[in-house]
């Protein structure tokens, strides 16, 4: 689907946007409401637990359910969510070669310095390859029509950049943290990261992943 493709679907389509968070569904009702969208509505839901039954004939999610690792589970809710034949569109970072940002935070916090933070925590973060989700998506009900995955790199420029967007990319981890204590650990994972992605001059604050596309039909 383009760019175009989506725009025009949005206007003739009855749109339902989920989303786990309060605050993000209160941010899109202020910012994307009835006046300015009229057919679009908002709801908080978790996408293990969708409250639909055969209702869409599209599903589109990006860059999302990476983090939930119980991926069978949501995959199966998003199926029941479908009509016959109706499809998913899923973007989701996966998992290749190369250790992953959040492969590195997890190594981050089991060292000394920060293991006593985390007694009893879970990897939020889902780790699979296209080859795996395929498996899961098939396991769900799903016939899988295209998948792609590309190398991605973003540079930020700077650290401090850098820094502020694993500010909120790794909030699972450094909420456990005290307040004073979460910048040291971002540091910490970035220069650990930093010999694992961009060991060359002039990489220093470049973040790299694997952008997964996968078409999906229900059946």
């Amino acid at each position: 689907m383009t760019e175009w493709d989506a725009a025009e679907y949005s206007r003739r389509s009855s749109l339902q946007e989920a989303d786990p968070s309060r605050d993000m569904i209160s941010f899109a009702q202020g910012h994307f409401g009835p006046a300015t969208l009229p057919n679009l509505r908002f709801l908080v839901a978790d996408a293990r637990s969708l409250p639909f039954q055969n209702e869409f004939d599209l599903v589109v999610s990006f860059n999302a359910l990476h983090w939930i690792p119980e991926q069978q589970t949501a995959l199966s809710s998003i199926h029941s969510t479908l009509v016959s034949s109706g499809e998913a569109q899923l973007r989701l970072v996966s998992k290749g070669a190369r250790k992953s940002l959040e492969n590195v935070a997890e190594e981050t916090r089991r060292t000394s310095r920060w293991s006593a933070y985390f007694q009893d925590f879970e990897d939020p973060y889902l780790h699979l390859t296209p080859e795996e989700y395929t498996a899961v998506a098939e396991r769900s009900g799903f016939r899988v029509l295209r998948v792609s995955t590309k190398d991605q790199a973003w540079d930020f420029g700077s650290r401090m950049a850098f820094s502020g967007f694993c500010a909120v990319g790794c909030v699972a981890w450094t909420s456990r943290l005290p307040a004073a204590e979460r910048t040291d650990f971002i540091n910490d994972v970035l220069d650990r990261y930093q010999a694992v992605a961009s060991p060359d001059s002039g990489e220093e604050n470049i973040f790299k992943f694997y952008q997964m596309d996968i078409s999906l039909l229900a059946i």
